[in-house]
């Protein structure tokens, strides 16, 4: 009897050990994604990140359609934290970056909302939208004008409903200040500029069309991460 008993017990700390695997608690959760290499993910909504999110974390919209596409920029041994409001969309992730192999996934148990719970710190601060008014750079070089120039010019064709748009904004905005002096970077809204998107065709978003001397380069639709983007200026300049 005492034998069954040791060894139901130990099914039980077993069951209770593969629940909660990957499972960290706040204070867990706080220390680990200190480390240099740790990925912090946030897969609410956009909405729901503008309102307050951790410091350093990335926003992947687990219900925007393109949530595996876009974690695909972290290779299957990085270190990857997640989290959502209140644990289950950070747990569904979890599951599928598992069952797709990777190696150091962790979610926030309680998301958010335990971590407030805990009183640590949480940064507001607005999203990056699609620029709507012309950036300081279109207002030195009309964007007909800079096409034809022998400067590169890096065009993100974009939408204010577009959730991998808002995601990317963020490495567009990067690019703008930190590689001035190699590319000219304009972000057109297509629900604004809607006679340029038809001139460009432009049938998905986001778009990426890179031009130089009045010729295109390059051109993809879709989401690209920020090394994505460096590597295609520094392929192009």
């Amino acid at each position: 009897m005492k034998y069954i008993l040791t060894f139901t017990m130990a099914l039980v700390l077993l069951a209770c050990k593969t629940q909660t695997a990957g499972l960290l608690s706040p204070t867990d959760f706080n220390k680990q994604i200190a480390s240099a290499d740790a990925k912090i993910v946030d897969v609410r909504t956009p909405e729901e990140f503008k309102e307050g999110y951790i410091k350093g974390a990335v926003n992947i919209d687990w219900y925007a359609g393109d949530f595996q596409t876009s974690i695909s920029q972290y290779g299957k041994e990085q270190k990857i934290y997640l989290y959502c409001k209140s644990g289950a969309r950070s747990g569904s992730a979890l599951d599928l970056l598992k069952k797709l192999g990777y190696k150091n996934v962790y979610s926030l148990s309680g998301g958010i909302t335990a971590w407030k719970s805990a009183q640590l710190p949480v940064e507001t601060a607005s999203i990056a939208q699609p620029a709507v008014e012309k950036v300081e750079q279109e207002k030195q070089v009309d964007f007909k004008t800079a096409i034809y120039g022998d400067k590169l010019v890096f065009v993100d064709f974009n939408a204010t409903w577009c959730g991998p748009c808002k995601r990317m904004q963020p490495f567009v905005d990067i690019i703008k200040e930190e590689r001035s002096s190699e590319v000219l970077v304009y972000s057109i809204d297509t629900d604004q500029e809607v006679e340029l998107a038809k001139e460009y065709q432009i049938y998905n978003l986001p778009t990426v069309i890179l031009l130089k001397k009045g010729a295109v380069l390059y051109r993809q639709e879709g989401y690209h991460d920020q090394k994505a983007l460096n590597d295609l200026v520094t392929k192009y300049k």
